[in-house]
C-alpha cells in the first residue's frame, strides 16, 4: 500500500491565528433538520484560551459554560488539501468593552478568510478554551457534511449530455464530485444543469429528486484511473431543491451514525475490522 501524505501540523497555535473565522456548533438535530451554528473571528490567543469576537448570532450569557464544537478551515502546507479542524471547546466568559490589539500583519495567509485589521474600538468578545492535547482533529464539518456514495445506496446523477455516462462519487449541500468518461468534456467554469436521484427516502418509496444549476470548479485526470473527475459547485438552488438535498444529507448522516453506533457496540470497525 502506498504511503499516504501526512498533514503538516496538529498544534493549535500553528494553524489558528488572529483573523481566522471559526464556527461554533452548539446543536445538531438531524431529525428536525436543525443546526445551531454561530460564526466568529479570532482576535488573539492567550495561554490556554482563545479570544474571539461576539458570534453571529450572538452567544448569550446563559450559554456561558456550554461546550460547543469549534471548527475552522485551512490549507495544509504538506498535502495542499483544504482541511476542517475542530475540537470540543467551552465558552468561558463574555467580555464587554474588550479592546483588541492592533494587527498590522495577520499571519496564515493561506487561510480562506476575509479578515481586516482591527481598529482597537471596544467590543464584546468571547473567551473560549483551547483544545486539550490530542483534542484537535481534522473533522468533516457537519455544516457542510460530505457524503461518499456507494453501490448499495443506488444514488445517481444526470448532467450535461456531452459528458456521457457519469457517476456520483460524493456530495454535500454545496456541491458534488462526479466521475466522467475520458477524455473529459467538462471544462473549468462551465455551467450546467444536473439532476440527482435519491431512492427510497420518501414514505411511498418514490425517489427524492434534486434539480439545479452547477458550475465546474475543477477537472482532474489520474493516469491509473479509467475515468476523469469533475468537481461541481451548486449555484443558487431554489428552496424546494435545497430542502430536498438537506433531507437526503440528514438521512444518510443518520444512517452513518447508526452504523457507527452498531459497530461500536459490536466491537467492530466499520468496514469489517475488529477493534484492537
Amino acid at each position: 500500500m502506498a504511503e499516504q501524505p501526512t498533514h503538516s501540523v496538529t498544534a493549535i497555535d500553528q494553524i489558528l491565528g488572529p483573523g481566522t473565522q471559526v464556527e461554533l456548533i452548539f446543536d445538531v438535530n438531524l431529525i428536525k433538520d436543525f443546526i445551531d451554528v454561530r460564526t466568529a473571528t479570532v482576535l488573539e490567543m492567550v495561554d490556554d484560551y482563545i479570544i474571539i469576537t461576539q458570534a453571529s448570532p450572538p452567544v448569550l450569557k446563559s450559554m456561558v459554560g456550554s461546550s460547543p464544537e469549534a471548527t475552522f478551515v485551512r490549507r495544509d502546507s504538506v498535502t495542499g488539501e483544504i482541511l476542517r479542524w475542530g475540537w470540543r471547546t467551552q465558552i468561558e466568559e463574555i467580555v464587554e468593552n474588550y479592546r483588541p490589539k492592533p494587527i498590522d500583519d495577520l499571519p496564515h495567509d493561506d487561510l480562506p478568510h476575509d479578515s481586516q485589521p482591527h481598529d482597537e474600538q471596544p467590543m464584546t468578545a468571547l473567551i473560549i478554551s483551547c483544545p486539550s492535547v490530542g483534542g484537535l482533529t481534522a473533522t468533516n464539518a457537519r455544516i457542510d457534511y460530505r457524503l461518499n456514495t456507494s453501490d448499495d445506496r443506488k444514488i445517481s446523477i444526470q448532467t450535461h449530455p456531452s459528458f456521457g455516462r457519469v457517476s456520483l462519487l460524493d456530495f454535500s449541500a454545496g456541491g458534488a464530485l462526479i466521475a466522467i468518461p475520458r477524455p473529459p468534456q467538462a471544462t473549468v467554469g462551465m455551467k450546467l444543469w444536473f439532476t440527482i436521484f435519491f431512492p427510497g427516502l420518501t414514505s411511498d418509496g418514490q425517489p427524492t429528486i434534486v434539480t439545479g444549476e452547477a458550475k465546474v470548479m475543477r477537472v482532474t485526470i489520474e493516469e491509473d484511473e479509467p475515468t476523469a473527475r469533475a468537481g461541481l459547485k451548486f449555484l443558487d438552488l431554489d428552496l424546494a431543491a435545497s430542502r430536498a438535498l438537506q433531507k437526503a444529507i440528514n438521512y444518510y448522516m443518520l444512517e452513518e451514525q447508526r452504523s457507527r453506533g452498531r459497530a461500536s457496540r459490536e466491537g467492530q470497525i466499520p468496514g469489517g475490522g475488529q477493534t484492537p
